[in-house]
This record gives C-alpha cells, sequence and structure tokens, in this order.
C-alpha cells in the first residue's frame, strides 16, 4: 500500500565628484596671473585632448565604470564554453534550476539554495530552510499551478514535494515495495513522480496522490529498454535517462511501458553517463559522461554540438579536475556541475560570438 500524507495547506507560488561651474553668458574666465594667458581666447588643443582622453579624472573624484573583465588569465573564447566560477561549497551532489535560483543538496543532510548569476555563493533573500529532510539524495522540478522541488529522502524512503520558496513539505508519500537506493528522479508538470532504484532495472511512475501508476520501462535483457538507469530529467513532452549499462541517453514516454519517444543520444561518444538534463526549450541536451570524466553537449535529435568540458580543454581547464561527474543542471548559458569529492560546484558558460 502506498501512503501517502500532506501538511493540510494549500500554498501557491508569488516573487562626487564635482562638475565645473559655467561661465554666465557675457562673462569671461579670470585673466589669473600676469606672466601666464591660458584662458585668454581660445582653449589650448592640447587641454582639450587630455579632458576629453580623461586624463587626471581620478584627482576629481570621477569614477568610470568599465565593462566587466575576464579573470587575470583567463580571456573567454567566442563561441565555446569557459570556466566562469568555482563555488566552495560542503560535499554538493543532486541540483536543479529554476530561474535565477540553483538548489543543490549538500552534505547529504540539506538543501541549499543559491542565486544562478552571482559571481559568489549567494543565498536568495526569498527562500528559506527546506525543513524535514533526514537523507536528500535526488531532487527534480515541477511547474504546474507554481513551481515545486521535489526530493528523494533516503533516510525516510519517501518523496517529498516543496514549494520552491522551501519550508515543510506540502506533501510526502512512500511506497513499501521500494528497494535499493534512490538512483534517478524525475517529475512531469501534471506533478506525476518517476522513480530509479540501484539493483532494479525499472522505472516507476507515481501519480500526484502518490498512487502507483505503472512501470514506464524495465530491463532491456527481458524485452524492455533499460539497463542500470541514472539520472533522470522531463524535459518537457518524455523522459531523459543516462543509462549506464548502454552507455546511452535514452528518451522515454512516460504514458506505457517501454517505448521510445525518439532516438538515443550519445553514441559512440558516451561511457556510462550518469546524468542528463535538457535546458528550457528541449533543444540541446547536456549530458555528464562520467566513463570518460567530461560534460557534453548534444541536440535532442542525438547530434554531437559541442564539449562543455574536457579535462584537457584550454577554456574550461580545472588545476584539479572534475572526477566522474554525475549531477549537473543548466540555466541559459550556465551550465552548473557538482563536483563532492572536493567540495565545490563549477559553473561553465558558454561565451557570446
Amino acid at each position: 500500500m502506498v501512503r501517502a500524507w500532506g501538511n493540510g495547506r494549500d500554498r501557491r507560488g508569488t516573487g562626487p565628484g564635482t562638475g565645473a561651474r559655467p561661465i554666465a553668458p557675457g562673462r569671461s574666465w579670470p585673466a589669473g596671473p600676469r606672466r601666464g594667458r591660458l584662458f585668454r581666447g581660445k582653449i589650448p588643443v592640447k587641454l582639450v585632448a587630455l579632458t576629453l582622453l580623461g586624463i587626471g579624472a581620478g584627482s576629481c573624484g570621477q569614477k568610470f565604470d568599465l565593462p566587466p573583465q575576464p579573470a587575470a588569465g583567463r580571456i573567454p573564447s567566442p563561441g565555446r564554453y569557459n570556466l566562469d566560477k568555482v563555488w566552495n561549497l560542503s560535499a554538493p551532489t543532486d541540483l536543479v534550476c529554476q530561474g535565477s535560483y540553483l538548489y543543490v543538496i549538500e552534505d547529504s543532510s540539506r538543501i541549499s539554495a543559491y542565486l544562478t548569476r552571482a559571481q559568489q555563493a549567494i543565498h536568495p533573500q526569498f527562500v528559506s530552510e527546506f525543513t524535514g529532510l533526514i537523507r536528500p539524495v535526488r531532487l527534480a522540478l515541477a511547474r504546474r499551478d507554481s513551481t515545486f522541488i521535489l526530493v528523494a529522502d533516503a533516510g525516510d524512503s519517501t518523496v517529498k514535494r516543496y514549494l520552491f520558496t522551501g519550508g515543510a513539505p506540502l506533501f510526502t508519500f512512500t511506497d513499501p515495495r521500494w528497494h535499493g537506493a534512490f538512483t534517478g528522479l524525475a517529475a512531469d508538470n501534471a506533478l506525476n513522480v518517476y522513480l530509479t532504484f540501484a539493483g532494479r532495472d525499472t522505472i516507476l511512475k507515481y501519480d500526484r496522490l502518490g498512487q502507483r501508476a505503472r512501470p514506464v520501462a524495465n530491463n532491456a535483457q527481458r524485452g524492455g529498454l533499460i539497463n542500470t538507469p541514472a539520472g533522470m530529467h522531463w524535459y518537457g513532452s518524455a523522459l531523459l535517462v543516462a543509462d549506464q549499462g548502454t552507455s546511452l541517453v535514452l528518451r522515454v514516454r512516460g504514458d506505457t511501458t517501454n517505448v521510445a519517444a525518439g532516438s538515443a543520444i550519445g553514441s559512440p561518444f558516451l561511457a556510462q553517463p550518469a546524468g542528463a538534463v535538457s535546458d528550457a526549450a528541449a533543444e540541446f541536451v547536456y549530458v555528464a559522461d562520467t566513463g570518460h570524466n567530461r560534460i557534453l553537449k548534444f541536440l535532442l535529435t542525438g547530434a554531437l554540438v559541442d564539449s562543455v568540458y574536457t579535462p584537457s580543454q584550454t577554456e574550461t581547464h580545472l588545476p584539479l579536475p572534475l572526477q566522474q561527474p554525475r549531477y549537473l543542471a543548466v540555466q541559459d548559458s550556465l551550465v552548473f556541475v557538482s563536483d563532492p569529492n572536493n567540495n565545490r560546484l563549477v559553473a561553465f558558460r558558454l561565451a557570446s560570438q
């Protein structure tokens, strides 16, 4: 029997310098000392040139705002992904993006929120603590009448649904038939939940009330589609499934069983991918190519587009390279990757042409 409970509330989302004094008409500049004729007649051309160039601006208290400059030694390569920032976080793992907010599991004990565009790790003012968590291991995002964060909590074998602003869980459910660790979590815009488990080549679907709906996919060796599924992502019409046994990212329909939603992604480039997400428009798919220690970008149709991160790539070079990346999230031109072993989160940005 599936157990589900809510908190009894229906919450919905809402979110000197000093300038020179002008000379009055009919008046002239003061002549100054007799030995100088600096201000008589026209101002010398040299003085005009110095003024236009801003020479000596600092001495009069003026401030000139320059465009953002790249970090020392880092000149962005147009049209390529470049290292954008590194945040020191506490063992970050799974993560999702919602607008300008990034949600990250830290220390397998809490969910932290950060501003995606900030260069430093800054918490947004309007997101409070996510309470009631024991050992969160997976995150998913869903949008319906509001935006929700779903959490697979291994501490009590539950899935919890929160409003994106944090607080107490709005709804929680579990199923005694669950066995093994959560390896993947996704949710669609009807608040249906999709789950995978270690050691079980099965994707299970539950409705918004926590009732088991159907198996969506099962073992490929027994006529199914999947073999050791890991990270999942709902891209608007179907599931992306990082399948480590086949070294592919599979597109799987959520309304039936063992039916592909399109061609698989990644052959022959991937080795044991552990994570896959799409952009908001579902045009591109970003894959944690775990076996090759890199992040790749594909079209949804399967064509390879670019490398987001490769250890040998100059633009994304890290003194301490990423090892076996598994968790990633995308927001516009930014790709975020967790590195729990080194207590950091790394972001790469696509530089404009």
